[in-house]
């Protein structure tokens, strides 16, 4: 029996391919190795970041402080502009008492003022309102009788207990006398046009003897039949205890 041994020739080593190069290895570099141990490197970096909040903080106590600083200096010319305020008003007072008896005088001008003009704030003027009525009623008609009922300033006049009808402030009864036969809407129409006209009713109708009509009419008014004629005079009265540096502003307020 034979054996046969068969040998396989040894391959030579597999060439790069030719369109790479190899990368040239370091040569006459000395070798470099740190001994220190990592900890202290990141101790280090610690440090270092710690540096940096203080200088932070300390950028953030100027800031602070510089704040402080400021707000004092403000508030303390409050305090000196405050108190140079009030010694001028002092001054200003003690000025003021000097010319006491003038203000009295304006106090009371005012206070009478204010007592007229309460106290004609309830006026009708009668003889004026009569003249405009016998101006309302048709040729022919004349005013007979009169009567006049209205509120003071101290007491109210009472008002109708019939749902619809206006408030009033007095009512002036009257009767009139017409030739022929009276036409009642008309002249209540015309009475309408009056000032202060809240309503108008009219009473009985009487046939004279010697001819002619006499007609009942109560007329209701309101606040329009005041005539208000002190409300000028307390006008004047403010005006005048405003001084004329007041009058100065409105005028040109109203400019």
């Amino acid at each position: 029996m034979t054996a046969t041994m068969t040998t396989t020739p040894p391959q030579a080593p597999a060439k790069e391919p030719s369109g790479r190069k190899a990368a040239p290895a370091p040569v006459g570099l000395p070798p470099r190795v740190s001994l220190m141990p990592p900890e202290l490197g990141e101790r280090n970096k610690q440090l270092a970041v710690q540096r940096g909040l203080r200088l932070l903080m300390v950028f953030v106590a100027a800031l602070v402080i510089a704040a402080i600083g400021g707000a004092w200096y403000l508030s303390l010319q409050a305090a000196i502009a405050r108190d140079a305020e009030i010694d001028r008003t002092a001054e200003l007072q003690a000025q003021r008492l000097g010319y006491q008896h003038v203000q009295d005088a304006m106090d009371a001008v005012t206070l009478g003022a204010a007592g007229v003009h309460v106290g004609g704030s309830t006026e009708i003027d009668l003889l004026g309102y009569l003249t405009l009525v016998a101006q309302s009623l048709p040729e022919g008609v004349r005013l007979d009788t009169f009567s006049l009922e209205s509120q003071s300033i101290t007491t109210l006049y009472p008002q109708s207990q019939i749902p619809l009808e206006g408030p009033r402030i007095g009512t002036l009864t009257f009767t009139a006398v017409s030739d022929g036969l009276p036409q009642i809407p008309v002249w209540l129409d015309s009475l309408a046009k009056l000032p202060g006209f809240v309503d108008a009713v009219p009473g009985s109708v009487v046939l004279l003897n010697e001819g002619g009509y006499t007609v009942d009419i109560t007329l209701h008014l309101n606040s329009g039949a005041y005539t208000n004629r002190m409300a000028d005079e307390a006008e004047r009265a403010t005006e005048l205890r405003k001084g004329p540096a007041a009058s100065d502003e409105d005028e040109e307020a109203d400019e």
